[in-house]
């Protein structure tokens, strides 16, 4: 077994009692997520640099950055899509810091829904992170898709990390067309 795969998630904060438990010698390293304290960003970065692993964010790295759980990249609404790539910019930045060798966003955003399925069961923190196909158009998926796209590969390559797209629920726009395979072949 090869130790260099492995990970151990810090949500929330920076729990020292599960690293010390989980955390093995040759874990490749850290996925954090939602932070609330800077004290826990900086505990992160510190003990990677003593301990030599890496960094994954499952963005947000930092809470209450937003009135958001998500970056919703992919919105019907201009204003929140503007704001979701600005917040993204803003993590970007604070995280040049850390290094992450990957961050993962959550595709689409809003999740767009089959109208077909019962969502009751699913919780949404907000009515603004899903929105139904049949008020989400085929066009428009490709449209946002298109944009997010290159704008993430342009982000990784300007701060040097692997964006990655981590899907919250699958739509027909996904599995019934090659968009999305299209767009990460490009």
């Amino acid at each position: 077994m090869h130790m260099r795969n492995f990970m151990i998630g810090q949500y929330g904060q920076f729990d020292h009692k599960k690293y010390k438990r989980d955390f093995k010698k040759g874990f490749y390293g850290i996925e954090a997520c939602l932070l609330a304290a800077e004290e826990d960003v900086q505990t992160l970065q510190r003990e990677a640099q003593v301990k030599g692993f890496q960094i994954g964010v499952h963005f947000p790295l930092r809470a209450g950055e937003s009135p958001f759980r998500d970056a919703l990249f992919m919105h019907p609404d201009d204003g929140l899509r503007s704001e979701a790539f600005a917040l993204v910019e803003r993590e970007l930045q604070y995280m040049q810091v850390l290094k992450p060798v990957y961050v993962l966003f959550h595709y689409p955003k809003p999740v767009i829904l089959d109208d077909r399925v019962d969502w009751q069961e699913w919780r949404f923190a907000d009515a603004s992170e899903y929105v139904f196909e049949s008020e989400y158009s085929i066009s428009a998926f490709v449209e946002r898709s298109e944009r997010l796209f290159a704008w993430l590969s342009e982000k990784g390559e300007a701060y040097q990390f692997v964006p990655v797209l981590e899907f919250d629920a699958l739509n027909r726009y996904v599995y019934e067309t090659d968009v999305v395979e299209k767009l990460l072949m490009k």
